[in-house]
């Protein structure tokens, strides 16, 4: 998108990369613009099976400490780092339970992994991708393509709102909920499911 940037990370002799459980984060060092030497956490979009490829997606932050903007400003095709093995501390479930997947703005990076491996495995879940508008949501196209009976996109520019409420009560009994997004997002998913007695 206008802010967004997915970035491939591959091993420079094309090997495999290490596998990855859906869900996990990579550190990921940059310089700030203060010239101060950061690591930033990022999810791993791709698809969990893959092993040539880490995709992540950055979205760009004018304001704050200027970690997304040392991303979009020095990160070029051919870019070297160092980086430490990938990191999980969002993990998918592995039973046959359903999953709802909730995600809004660019918290779907986690939830995207996870959507292709519930897709993968023949798992039951539904996706739920809520943005400020369908231009400025990463991988919205590619979603509705992949996912076209399991996605939902909300563009809150095109008039249509997720509703946290209508969701959790629409999910079954034994589903395992997982949200990304903002702060907002996070708490309204975890104040409704309190109030619907979902664990």
């Amino acid at each position: 998108t206008a802010r967004v940037r997915a970035y491939e990370l591959r091993d420079p002799s094309r090997g495999n990369l290490p596998a990855v459980d859906p869900g996990s984060h990579l550190k990921i060092p940059m310089r700030l613009p203060t010239g101060v030497m950061a690591v930033r956490q990022y999810s791993i979009a791709s698809n969990p099976l893959r092993r040539d490829v880490y995709e992540i997606a950055v979205q760009r932050e004018d304001g704050g400490s200027g970690g997304s903007r040392a991303v979009h400003d020095t990160y070029q095709v051919g870019t070297r780092i160092r980086l430490d093995l990938p990191m999980n501390h969002f993990g998918l479930h592995d039973d046959e339970r359903p999953a709802v997947l909730i995600a809004g703005g660019i918290g779907i990076t986690a939830i995207k992994s996870m959507a292709q491996a519930l897709y993968a495995r023949g798992g039951n879940f539904s996706l739920h991708y809520a943005g400020r508008s369908q231009a400025d949501m990463a991988f919205s196209e590619r979603l509705k393509q992949k996912f076209r009976t399991q996605a939902s996109i909300y563009g809150a520019a095109e008039g249509n709102r997720l509703d946290v409420h209508r969701i959790l009560s629409a999910a079954p009994k034994d589903a395992i909920i997982y949200v990304c997004g903002p702060d907002r997002l996070n708490r309204a998913v975890k104040n409704i499911a309190v109030k619907l007695d979902i664990p």
